[in-house]
């Protein structure tokens, strides 16, 4: 109903304006034409199928009686609003697709801008943890490193037969899912380490994934099986990292935010894994591997 009674609408205004210009018209060439007794005769136009008559007034005047003139006149008058039309509905349909370009834009630069791992404190917690990884201290982090760290934790005898074995498939399976085959030759230096990290971590399955081996860590220097690390175990964990006792303590001053001298696993493990996820530098998470590398 809506629909019917706004299509009428349209309808009638267009009526009435081009009932007004064909007034114009026509009335022009009735004063030359018509009688001069007749000239105000003509109230209304009426548009039909045929022409133009004039309503309560002594003339009629249709398409083929109409002088060729007039005729002109009113085509020329049609044609000019249908080019306008038509040039008001091209410019729309142009500015549509510059709004749809100009949102698909948008969209980029706000995707580019929502990755993760672009800040200068990303990329440097992530050079401090190649430095730890790189156990054997020849710059490049290899297969090889990655059991040399395993090698250490299991070797502290506080895991279980099964769950080493476990342990030692997750490094495996880490490292295929991180930087591929192991070989001798898969060598990650630090800026591709830096790479191959930012890609993982803007892979929404890979990123779920990140710090799997983390709870194997905290039950490997879990020495009385407590479930909870107190500021010895935390030396002993970073005695594996190969870092300091002094390093440790620093860092667990820092991570343990209620100082109850206490670290839950899910406290270890959201630790750990924050320090991969997060760009916000007031995180305590920072401290996780120890102190952050310099600038350079």
């Amino acid at each position: 109903m809506a629909f019917s009674i706004v299509s009428r609408n349209i309808l009638r205004t267009s009526r009435e304006i081009l009932e007004r210009n064909m007034a114009a018209t026509v009335g022009a060439l009735h004063q030359s034409a018509s009688p001069p007794s007749h000239q105000h005769d003509c109230h209304r136009l009426q548009v039909t199928g045929l022409g133009v008559i004039c309503v309560n007034g002594a003339h009629k005047l249709l398409w083929h009686q109409m002088p060729t003139a007039a005729v002109q006149a009113v085509r020329h008058y049609s044609k000019k609003a249908g080019a306008a039309k038509l040039r008001r509905e091209v410019e729309s349909d142009s500015d549509s697709d510059s709004d749809d370009e100009f949102e698909r834009r948008r969209q980029k630069l706000s995707s580019k801008r929502s990755e993760r791992g672009d800040s200068a404190f990303w990329r440097r917690k992530m050079r401090t943890l190649h430095r730890i990884l790189d156990v054997n201290h020849d710059g490049v982090v290899s297969y090889d490193d990655f059991n040399l760290l395993a090698k250490r934790f299991n070797d502290l005898g506080h895991l279980t037969p099964e769950v080493a074995a476990e342990f030692n498939d997750v490094i495996k399976q880490t490292w295929e899912e991180q930087f591929g085959e192991i070989t001798p030759y898969n060598l990650v230096t630090a800026e591709q380490f830096l790479t191959d990290l930012h890609h993982r971590l803007n892979d929404k399955k890979m990123a779920k994934r990140i710090g799997r081996f983390l709870p194997y860590l905290f039950k490997a220097v879990d020495f009385d099986h407590t479930g909870h690390l107190d500021l010895e175990q935390y030396k002993l964990f970073f005695r594996c990292l190969g870092l300091t006792e002094d390093d440790a303590a620093v860092s667990f001053a820092v991570i343990d935010k209620n100082g109850d001298g206490q670290l839950s696993l899910k406290e270890f493990v959201h630790l750990g894994r924050q320090f991969f996820l997060t760009e916000d530098d007031t995180k305590i998470s920072k401290m996780f591997w120890g102190p952050l590398v310099n600038d350079h």
